[in-house]
């Protein structure tokens, strides 16, 4: 049980500085809270700042349609804003110029392996930025990931999947693999492989194929055809038939070429072979 005697001694205890130490540690607990109170706040209105400056970016109009330029600038205003209101809330703790700065050292040296990647990741999206192997909106496979691209950020390039996912990936990736832009030209290829059976007609094949491409509306006629035998299969002879579609409607022309292939085969009687499986049952 504390007494009375008991309480005012340890009201009576001095700090190294003379001071009256329970004074002194609530002093040093009022002055963390205050700073502690700071820190927070300055993180919250900086926070509400970057946000408004953020939506305040997104009104601004595109330029000559160049959505690289805006998104990667709104990326990295977002940064150095937030990097700028962590080190004011970090003064407003009470750490010096000095301190923040070893901090930072000490920070780098510590977390160097992890910094790598984040350097890695900025230095790819600053060499996208100025490169532009494509720009919002393009049509790209890059690593195994295919679909259209809707945000370049510091660190890492957003795009649509043809299923609707979201793939993000690292800068760095981009950067270190290949890349593929179906959105460069204004045309993009067709290329199919049409099996036909070995005792068809090939001049027939081949002429019907050449009339399909060319009288087909969509296919872009400048860039030519081609159509010719390209294999002997197990079961057929492949011909190998590639045409000029536009960009935008590629997949539609692939879908409705391949169907009206189908059909004009059917009307001529141009056999597609398939494969058959033989089970021979041997009774003993």
């Amino acid at each position: 049980m504390i007494t009375n005697e008991t309480f005012n001694i340890f009201l009576q205890l001095k700090d190294e500085r003379g001071e009256p130490f329970f004074k002194s540690l609530l002093n040093d607990v009022l002055i963390f809270s205050i700073r502690f109170i700071a820190f927070i706040f300055i993180l919250y209105i900086g926070s509400r700042i970057v946000k408004k400056i953020d939506s305040y970016l997104d009104k601004i109009p595109v330029v000559n349609q160049d959505m690289n330029t805006k998104q990667f600038t709104k990326s990295l205003t977002k940064l150095g804003l937030n990097i700028i209101f962590f080190l004011i809330g970090l003064l407003a703790f009470g750490f010096s110029e000095s301190s923040i700065a070893t901090m930072i050292s000490a920070i780098g040296l510590g977390v160097g392996i992890s910094l790598k990647e984040f350097l890695s990741n900025l230095a790819g999206g600053v060499v996208l930025f100025f490169s532009r192997p494509f720009e919002i909106g393009n049509f790209i496979k890059v690593n195994g990931a295919m679909g259209n691209v809707v945000k370049i950020e510091v660190f890492s390039t957003h795009i649509n999947s043809l299923d609707g996912r979201r793939v993000i990936i690292p800068n760095n990736v981009m950067i270190n693999g290949n890349i593929i832009n179906y959105d460069t030209n204004d045309v993009r290829r067709i290329k199919l492989t049409i099996p036909v059976a070995y005792d068809s007609d090939m001049k027939k094949v081949i002429d019907t194929l050449t009339d399909i491409a060319n009288n087909y509306e969509s296919l872009d006629k400048e860039k030519g055809n081609f159509i010719h035998i390209m294999s002997y299969g197990d079961s057929s002879v492949n011909i190998l038939f590639m045409v000029w579609a536009p960009k935008n409607q590629y997949y539609k022309v692939r879908g409705e070429i391949m169907a009206h292939i189908l059909d004009i085969f059917n009307q001529n009687n141009i056999e597609v072979p398939f494969n058959i499986l033989d089970i021979n049952l041997k009774q003993r």
